[in-house]
């Protein structure tokens, strides 16, 4: 079965996780990362869906289509009960202590320096990074070696990597100059009834748990029921045969994809020349830009081909249910931040898929034996997106724990 693909598509952060039953009360609607105007990603007054699609595009087969997908996982106790624990992390407070020395559970601030033979090394320094004691983020020498000091303190320690850790710095010995710039305590709300009802709508923990349970399943129907639409949509390329693309077409999608990386970049207080070095090539911003593009010339010939369109009136109504379903109070905030022109697009694209879906001859298989290369394979980076409701922002962390598997870009 073919490996599940999470690629880096700044679109899918529009979606919000909504808590079923009993919705949260102070949680902030995610940022979206993509904030260009999409309408003008092109940068020219050309409109980029103004072309002839058949001269692009001859469609294959597109229905009845057979189609797999994966069953819907179950959700257990434990995953209930790690959701919980995820989110009382998640609202856990730090206040800043001045009188002690750091502890472990205690998150340190820090400026670090590593050197190999004297000399720097890649992912080994930064400014200002929040460090928990004891979290097992970075090597256990490295905590360690900063529990006990105090704010303004500097810690100078060597450490040896793993055998086992990334290629370039397993068996190496390290030398770490790192200064402590604050040391603050954290404090984790009790998990009871007060809690919940200072989170939720919800009365009691029972109920709370409930709630969660049924926004787990909720979230594994969705799963399943996404991937088996993917699937429809990825076969129906596969079998149109595509000479080219409008010019215009493949910009919106190219400048639309790196706009995206490049809000990324500046969330996280990084140079987008760093960011593009280190987690994703312009090449393959291109192969994204040229599958968005391929996707779009066969849902619009789809549409075009089953005599369905979108109309002014039909759009309105369309991309006002879109923008409440990534809660956008109203379309005119959702389109300031995507553009008409990429809502216009993804109304199309699920429109298109709608058609693929209904006629296709579902097929569905084990969640193990669908995923199962995903599910055999830990090597390699991996970039990781968290759609979760939390809401927490994102970090950029150098993964220098004992699992060596080098440097990871996490989003909570």
């Amino acid at each position: 079965m073919k490996k599940r693909s999470y690629i880096l598509a700044v679109a899918a952060l529009a979606a919000a996780v909504m808590l079923a039953g009993c919705e949260s009360k102070n949680q902030d609607n995610a940022d979206n990362a993509q904030n260009a105007d999409a309408g003008n990603a092109a940068g020219s007054s050309e409109n980029p869906l103004d072309f002839k699609v058949s001269d692009y595009v001859k469609l294959g087969d597109y229905k009845d289509l057979e189609v797999t997908y994966p069953s819907v996982l179950e959700v257990t106790d434990e995953d209930v009960q790690q959701y919980i624990q995820d989110e009382l992390e998640g609202n856990t407070e730090y206040e800043e202590v001045k009188d002690r020395a750091a502890e472990v559970g205690d998150v340190v601030n820090i400026d670090y320096t590593g050197t190999i033979n004297g000399e720097e090394f890649e992912g080994g320094t930064d400014t200002g990074y929040d460090l928990e004691l004891g979290s097992g983020d970075f090597l256990d020498e490295f905590e360690n070696s900063l529990v006990g000091k105090k704010t303004g303190e500097t810690a100078v320690f060597k450490l040896t990597f793993p055998d086992d850790y990334d290629d370039s710095l397993a068996g190496k010995e390290a030398e770490f100059t790192v200064k402590v710039n604050s040391v603050s305590e954290s404090s984790t709300p009790e998990y009871n009834d007060e809690y919940v009802q200072s989170i939720s709508e919800c009365e009691t923990v029972k109920e709370y748990e409930e709630s969660v349970r049924e926004q787990l399943e909720t979230e594994a129907k969705d799963e399943s029921e996404l991937e088996a639409r993917e699937n429809a949509l990825r076969i129906a390329v596969e079998n149109a045969t595509l000479d080219g693309y409008p010019q215009q077409l493949y910009d919106f999608f190219y400048e639309d994809t790196e706009t995206g990386y490049k809000n990324y970049a500046e969330f996280m207080g990084m140079e987008y020349e760093e960011f593009l070095g280190s987690y994703v090539t312009e090449e393959e911003i291109a192969d994204l830009a040229s599958e968005q593009t391929n996707e779009y010339l066969v849902t619009q010939a789809i549409l075009e081909k089953e005599g369905k369109e979108i109309s002014d009136s039909d759009y309105k109504k369309l991309a006002e249910e879109m923008a409440k379903e990534n809660d956008y109070d109203t379309l005119e905030e959702y389109e300031n931040d995507y553009g008409a022109t990429y809502v216009r697009t993804q109304l199309i694209r699920e429109k298109a898929i709608d058609i693929l879906y209904e006629s296709a001859k579902l097929k569905e298989l084990p969640y193990d034996e669908y995923y199962a290369d995903e599910l055999g394979s830990s090597d390699g980076e991996e970039l990781e997106l968290d759609l979760s409701d939390e809401g927490d922002g994102g970090e950029l962390e150098l993964d220098l724990s004992d699992e060596g598997d080098g440097e990871e870009l996490e989003l909570d």
